[in-house]
């Protein structure tokens, strides 16, 4: 992301993102593309041929977010012919870098990756539609611009009770908050303060870079053993010229040094020095740092990304914190991250909205080795600012008003999912001090079902927790007991109840932290499990409680049978036995079904609705089968009476289309007393989606069972003269069981 010229130097600022091209650095266009001709006289055939609406359709895709017009970063399949230049000239192109891909990981990654200058006359959008066809290339991406996930924080003056800043390590209240609402860092320090020996965890902080003077972060900056500074040679060959603290990706130099202080301050949240009676102390008070700066001038783009991912993991990260991201999925990143074998952590946004309906990039990456942070305040509430999702959010931590070290040596603070990522990223770290040979998919364990189950979280992750430090640290080996009474009962076409009796963190001891259970169409073996769905639980109760999950699904006309698996699991992710169950769902009766092709008498329409013919579809029932709707007009179709007597659990189900004006209201509509009134029971559309295809709808109808009612379809069209098409509907049909 860009940063505004007039931004503090020791922060960054959130800023709006136009859907717009950025121009590349001055320095990166003429070192790209010396000599090039403002003008194409003849485009190469591979361009001049390339599908204007496949043009169109990459352009709206990478336009979500900003990007660098005129380069395009390339994904070619493996090849012992690495004929790059040649490549690239078909397109008019210049290659400008070929990513320096380490040969531990090159099989993995499955190719070569290179990024081109497109010459003027050719844009990104273009070339980017003509890769597609190119056999030669796996993907082709824009290189996007991300941002760091800050918001802006005052107070730079040293404190002089630093505890009373520090609430996220132990929170008495000292701030307003209330008391236990914290990480437990301090009962962590009683097991480990982390380790800063050449033997310990490895972090890459991929950011602004680090204030490399800072007195409270000098003594744990990571040293490259293998370089001997300020020599201008490039002692261990790693292609980074006294590389010695660290790495400046976005500008391929040895020297990550922060000229905005946001890669600072998460630094010292993860790993400030401790007892030097200096300002702070980390979540690790001894650690391994090594900033890796992302960003030129301010801009963070994908190249940059892309090459401090893979100088991670030559230098042989075992953990990177990123506090930073995009809103558009770029493989090229996407790549970055699953070839690298670190524990990623990763912020998860802040713009307070659901990560699974408006997901950001990397927290979103379907990895086993990613963590996705949200932020907590000193309430333990969810930070107003931090986004969230029982998907791709995994736990919470401590973000908002976090004092750490500030450039120039001092301190300051600072809020946002950029300051939650590093508290996490430090439990992660002395869980790697602790435990050197955890796995990635541990230490995420660890931090997610360690984690304190919060009640004013849920629904904010998938662990609903706030990070616990002294929980995730704890030594423990035995496992929780298996529940030998797992299975299903309230079976009917919705779903089951699944049921079974809570056990213990230590078998039949303690209290277990998780429930990890499972569903698929096809048996579940130990094999296999990772590979089914998750199904949410909650939080477990005691041992000996009887446990119940509500398992729904849509009603079919056809009977299916289900299989679920359950594991226990404690605060470490150790796992019980695994328990299976194997549920038939009955198919659904049929109600009330209609197409609305051939002859019917069913419906009743009034004002403009009539049957149309739809290609693919045949009849439907539209209100403006002759074009755009009639503003200020209120129209429907009614059904005949629909009896419902035999019917328990119904369910309304139709296709429609809509395309509405804001002041339109499409809605769905019952009665029960012939017509003369009538309930609403669901809207169409609405001002966050005034827009749809052909989709499938639902509607509860349960609580109408034993009794004959009318459905409605009904459009009140709003006084807007905007043209729209309105609304259509198809196919529908009333679900439901025997009663």
């Amino acid at each position: 992301m860009l940063i505004r010229p007039n931004a503090r130097p020791s922060s960054l600022t959130n800023i709006s993102r136009p859907s717009q091209a950025k121009e590349a650095p001055a320095a990166q266009a003429a070192e790209a593309a010396p000599g090039e001709s403002a003008s194409l006289s003849s485009l190469p055939p591979r361009i001049a041929n390339v599908d204007p609406a496949a043009v169109a359709a990459v352009q709206k895709d990478i336009g979500q977010g900003e990007y660098i017009e005129g380069e395009v970063i390339v994904k070619l399949k493996p090849t012992e012919t690495k004929l790059f230049n040649d490549f690239a000239s078909e397109y008019g192109a210049k290659v400008i870098e070929t990513f320096d891909i380490p040969s531990d990981i090159y099989k993995s990654f499955d190719g070569d990756l290179i990024r081109i200058k497109l010459p003027a006359g050719i844009t990104t959008a273009e070339a980017i539609a003509a890769m597609a066809d190119d056999q030669r290339v796996t993907y082709a991406e824009s290189n996007d611009i991300q941002q760091f996930f800050d918001q802006e924080g005052g107070e730079p003056d040293v404190p002089n009770d630093l505890h009373e800043k520090l609430w996220g390590f132990q929170n008495n209240g000292q701030t307003g908050g209330t008391a236990g609402a914290d990480a437990s860092i301090v009962d962590a320090w009683k097991v480990t303060k982390g380790d800063n020996s050449a033997n310990g965890p490895l972090i890459a902080i991929i950011d602004s870079g680090a204030d490399l003077d800072h007195p409270d972060l000098v003594g744990n900056l990571w040293t490259n053993p293998g370089e001997i500074p300020g020599d201008g040679i490039d002692n261990d060959g790693n292609g980074v010229i006294d590389d010695v603290h660290g790495y400046h990706a976005a500008d391929n130099h040895g020297s990550p040094d922060d000229q905005v202080g946001h890669g600072t301050h998460v630094a010292g949240t993860i790993g400030a020095v401790g007892n030097n009676g200096e300002g702070v102390t980390g979540v690790m008070q001894k650690a391994r740092l090594m900033p890796i700066r992302i960003d030129s001038n301010g801009s963070i783009t994908t190249d940059g990304v892309v090459r401090a991912m893979m100088y991670a993991t030559k230098m042989g990260a075992d953990i990177t914190n990123n506090s930073w991201g995009g809103s558009r999925l770029n493989k090229a990143i996407e790549d970055a991250f699953k070839a690298a074998p670190a524990l990623h952590l990763a912020a998860a946004g802040n713009n307070g909205s659901d990560a699974d309906k408006r997901p950001s990039y990397p927290m979103a990456f379907d990895m086993p080795n990613m963590v996705s942070v949200a932020a907590t305040d000193h309430n333990d509430r969810r930070a107003g600012f931090s986004n969230y999702g029982v998907v791709n959010v995994d736990v919470a931590a401590p973000g908002k008003d976090i004092w750490s070290t500030q450039n120039g040596g001092g301190y300051r603070l600072m809020s946002g999912t950029s300051m939650a990522t590093p508290f996490t990223t430090g439990v992660a770290g002395l869980i790697k001090s602790a435990y050197p040979d955890a796995t990635p998919e541990q230490i995420k364990e660890r931090l997610m079902y360690g984690s304190d189950s919060v009640e004013a979280l849920q629904g904010t992750s998938i662990s609903n927790g706030r990070v616990n430090a002294a929980n995730s640290l704890e030594q423990d080996d035995v496992a929780p007991g298996t529940p030998n009474d797992f299975g299903a009962t309230e079976v009917n076409s919705r779903g089951a109840a699944l049921r079974w009796t809570s056990t213990g963190d230590d078998k039949w001891a303690g209290q277990s932290a998780a429930t990890d259970l499972r569903v698929s169409d096809k048996p579940i073996t130990a094999e296999n499990f990772g590979e089914a769905t998750l199904v949410p639980t909650g939080k477990p109760g005691e041992t000996g409680n009887w446990e119940k999950v509500q398992y729904g699904v849509e009603p079919s006309s056809e009977a299916r049978t289900l299989h679920f698996a359950m594991k226990v699991v404690d605060n470490v992710g150790n796992r019980s036995g695994m328990s299976t169950a194997e549920v038939t769902i009955p198919a659904a009766q049929v109600a009330f079904e209609d197409g609305f092709d051939g002859q019917t008498s069913a419906w009743t329409a009034d004002g403009s609705w009539a049957r149309t013919e739809v290609e693919g579809r045949g009849q439907v029932w539209t209100d403006s089968p002759d074009g755009d709707l009639t503003p200020g007009v209120q129209s429907g179709i009614t059904s005949q009476t629909i009896s419902l007597k035999n019917n328990s659990n119904s369910l309304l189900k139709f296709d429609s289309k809509h395309d509405l004006n804001w002041t339109d209201k499409a809605s769905v509509k019952v009665s029960t007393d012939g017509g003369e009134t009538w309930n609403t029971e669901s809207v169409v559309g609405g001002r966050q989606n005034r827009s749809s295809d052909w989709a499938e709808q639902t509607v509860d109808l349960a609580q109408y069972d034993g009794q004959d009612i009318k459905i409605r379809f009904e459009l009140e069209a709003g006084t807007s003269r905007t043209a729209k098409d309105g609304f259509s509907v198809d196919n529908m049909r009333i679900l439901g069981d025997p009663a």
